[in-house]
């Protein structure tokens, strides 16, 4: 205890600079915490499963590589004879399926309400560990009539009323809710809305139909693939195999397809660079730190020196230092949670760093911080004043005075770290400017879009039904084909929404060329209206044997500079021949770091539009988007009732990029924080050699020199450190940035003004931080300031 407290009578010497050295570490340490939270909370998604480690999921692989590895069920979905399940090996101790739905419709007192769905068996929840708050977990979904339902929909349904017992209807079945789940304690990569029994929803095709597994202990995810690859090869199969992929592995996997709307998906390289950005805010801190704390160790040098004379040992001195940087250290962290719990909102709304940690990860980050972090600190001082001549400390003479000295090199690599944030921010932003503005090829603005009638998930679909959704249907198309708020219309999905799967990729040649493969996608003629996509009336296919093919697929199978004229595909039934009828010009169907898919389109018969509608798009007249809402979601309470969901297009478009958004956001939050803390470390450096060259300024000024020379003067060494410093983050931040963006399909030049901005700012900064402190120490009068050296 008298250590600390003598620790802190020291720290209490130097106010100023204890305040500025424990400001910026706190948020230094702020940043870091934030982060660190974050990247743990990614890393150990579905970790809330107590065997995550045992648990896989089934996927459907080709030896060959020809499609692309897809998450997919081993049940009997085809309903073959004799089948056997893979995963029924001695291997895997017990095993669930799932059907994922996410677009279904349940009825609440006749109110209508869109549900993720799961259709699974009772084993689901004892395999996965979701918490279960109300019911038996070994008992639900026994019986066909009961389902499960999450806390979070409950109170969307229900508000704060139990929902234990409670009706819904559920494609005709009235099914009574006798579970509730809790949020799980990690991040989850599986989310739904209600839990149903899979007799509801036993056949369905293989998409969106998922089997999990566990494994006994001891049994890893090369064993089983193994014995599964086996069995294949027993089996003779020459099409497919099933092997399997670690639940662990799944949420930053981008190698899989996983079907539609069920996973989410995770990105490993926004954790390395929000990683390397805690990083080198973490060294920004430290070096911060270190700098001001060997100014106020020189200043210190007196006692320093006494302490040794009177016989102080190492040990001793290093306790001593270590205390008082514990303190300093334990006062910025507590400085640093409460930044952390202040700017929550802005983390979670603006940052978009949703961070699902438990108590004790704080806790062990916190300790780690907090006993470690004095350590590396209290090392450079302690070992430069151990082996300093005790009467150089007691002279107090100023080491490495106006020399390159180790303060100056923390400086350069505070400068170094702040211009490759600078750059890399200024960047990032110009990227993001230059996706949000390109032009993808169609019209973005003033599209609506909204279900009317969402996809069945009956497994029978009768006249009746058929006739209900004829009707409404009729409805909607004839209020929308005399209102003048609306242009045109049509049914499906947007260009960037075409589905990329195995199901619509397709393997097309001219005749006699390689084979290539293809997205293939069927569309309404209606959807070139909308979107404004200009193709010649005598362009479009008129029969099932007649295609348009979009410009990245004309580049792909031109030949000699001349565009395809006919097509052949590769199908079951031999190879089909088809004519080109025309070519689009291109448009965007991916986000615009990916090269742009080649597509071959076909015609939907006109006639569909009545009977299997999908999803509306409607472009609205210009300065009318309200009327228009009012109108569709009248429309929607006649027809459906119920919620009216309704999104538009670039707010759709926007979103697509809102990773990129997130990213440009943080590093230019993060950048600020930076230039923040190196400016603190600037000033405190400054205004320490400014200090000790009070009488060489007072000396200068009575010989003559200006304010304008002196100013000149000092200000000489701190732009050779920012010219050093930008010497180096120049082909280091340029080397970062191409690396990053080598695999983006288009991308914004690297220009040069980015570099001159980046320097400028931070000169400019500098001098802001300098500039008051040398005119003050210009203007002093020479006869005070030699009077008090």
């Amino acid at each position: 205890m008298k250590i600390i407290l003598l620790a802190i009578r020291s720290l209490m010497r130097f106010r100023l600079y204890t305040v500025i050295n424990v400001l910026g570490l706190a948020l230094s340490l702020a940043c870091v915490i934030i982060i660190s939270r974050y990247v743990y909370s990614e890393a150990t998604t579905d970790h809330f499963n107590k065997n995550h480690e045992r648990m896989y999921l089934s996927v459907r692989h080709w030896g060959e590589g020809e499609q692309k590895t897809l998450l997919c069920t081993t049940d009997n979905v085809l309903m073959k004879r004799d089948y056997v399940n893979p995963l029924d090996i001695p291997e895997i101790e017990q095993r669930t399926s799932f059907v994922s739905l996410g677009n279904a419709e349940i009825k609440v007192d006749e109110k209508r309400f869109k549900a993720h769905v799961l259709a699974t068996d009772t084993f689901f929840l004892q395999i996965l560990d979701f918490p279960v708050i109300e019911g038996s977990r070994s008992r639900l979904l026994t019986d066909p009539k009961e389902a499960v339902i999450t806390k979070r929909f409950a109170q969307k349904l229900f508000g704060e009323e139990s929902p234990i017992g409670k009706n819904f209807d559920y494609n005709g079945n009235i099914l009574t809710i006798k579970g509730i789940i809790g949020e799980p304690h990690t991040q989850s990569s599986l989310a739904f809305d209600l839990l149903i029994s899979k007799e509801l929803q036993w056949r369905w095709p293989p998409v969106n139909y998922f089997s999990v597994a566990l494994a006994f202990p001891g049994v890893d995810a090369r064993q089983i693939n193994e014995k599964l690859k086996t069995d294949f090869h027993k089996a003779g199969s020459k099409s497919f195999f099933f092997q399997v992929i670690p639940l662990d592995k799944l949420y930053m996997d981008k190698a899989i397809d996983k079907g539609q709307d069920t996973f989410r998906q995770g990105n490993a390289d926004s954790l390395k660079i929000l990683s390397f950005v805690a990083i080198l805010l973490l060294f920004i801190g430290l070096f911060n730190f270190i700098h001001i704390s060997s100014v106020v160790i020189i200043k210190r040098g007196r006692e320093l020196g006494m302490k040794k004379v009177f016989g102080a040992r190492p040990v001793q001195l290093f306790i001593q230092l270590y205390a008082e940087n514990l303190v300093l250290t334990a006062i910025a962290l507590f400085l640093s949670w409460m930044i952390i719990e202040i700017t929550q909102p802005i983390q979670i709304n603006q940052l978009g760093i949703i961070a699902t940690v438990g108590s004790s990860f704080n806790t062990v980050l916190t300790l780690i911080l907090l006993l470690g972090l004095p350590l590396i600190i209290t090392l450079y001082p302690f070992f430069n004043y151990s082996y300093r001549q005790t009467i150089r400390s007691l002279q107090g003479i100023t080491p490495g005075k106006n020399k390159m000295g180790t303060r100056s090199l923390f400086l350069v690599v505070q400068y170094v770290i702040t211009c490759c944030l600078i750059i890399s921010s200024l960047f990032f932003m110009k990227q993001l400017h230059f996706m949000l503005n390109a032009d993808l090829g169609y019209r973005t603005q003033d599209i609506i879009k909204a279900w009317f009638i969402r996809p069945s998930s009956k497994m029978t679909y009768g006249e009746e039904d058929q006739k209900r959704s004829d009707d409404i249907s009729f409805t909607v198309q004839e209020a929308l084909k005399v209102s003048p708020l609306f242009q045109t219309f049509s049914y499906g999905e947007s260009p960037y929404e075409l589905p990329d799967d195995q199901f619509n990729r397709i393997n097309m040649r001219i005749p006699g060329g390689e084979w290539q493969e293809v997205l293939q996608v069927k569309l309404y003629k209606s959807f070139f209206d909308v979107y404004e996509i200009p193709v010649s009336a005598d362009k479009f296919p008129q029969s099932e044997k007649e295609v348009l093919m979009n410009e990245t697929a004309r580049k792909l199978f031109s030949q000699n500079g001349q565009a395809p004229t006919e097509l052949e595909r590769d199908s079951y039934n031999g190879t089909e021949s088809f004519l080109v009828k025309g070519f689009t010009p291109e448009f965007q169907v991916v986000h615009l770091s990916q090269r742009n898919q080649p597509i071959v389109i076909t015609l939907k018969d006109v006639q569909d539009e009545l009977f299997w509608p999908g999803k509306l798009m409607a472009s609205i007249v210009p300065g009318r988007r309200q009327e228009a809402i009012q109108l569709l979601k009248g429309l929607h309470d006649k027809t459906i009732g119920g919620e009216f969901e309704y999104t538009f297009v670039e707010d759709e478009i926007s979103a697509m990029y809102e990773k990129d958004r997130l990213v440009a956001r943080i590093y230019t939050v993060f950048t600020l924080i930076s230039i923040l803390i190196s400016s603190m470390g600037l000033f405190s450096l400054s205004l320490f050699d400014i200090q000790q060259r009070y009488k060489e300024i007072a000396i200068r000024k009575v010989n003559g020199a200006t304010v304008g020379v002196i100013t000149n003067l000092l200000l000489r060494k701190y732009y050779r450190l920012l010219g050093l410093s930008f010497i180096i983050a120049t082909p280091l931040s340029w080397l970062a940035i191409t690396k990053y963006m080598e695999n983006f399909a288009n991308k914004a030049p690297l220009s040069w003004w980015i570099f001159a901005v980046a320097f400028l700012l931070t000169a400019s900064i500098s001098l802001i931080t300098l500039i008051w402190q040398i005119r003050k120490a210009a203007r002093t009068n020479p006869a005070k300031a030699i009077k008090t050296e």
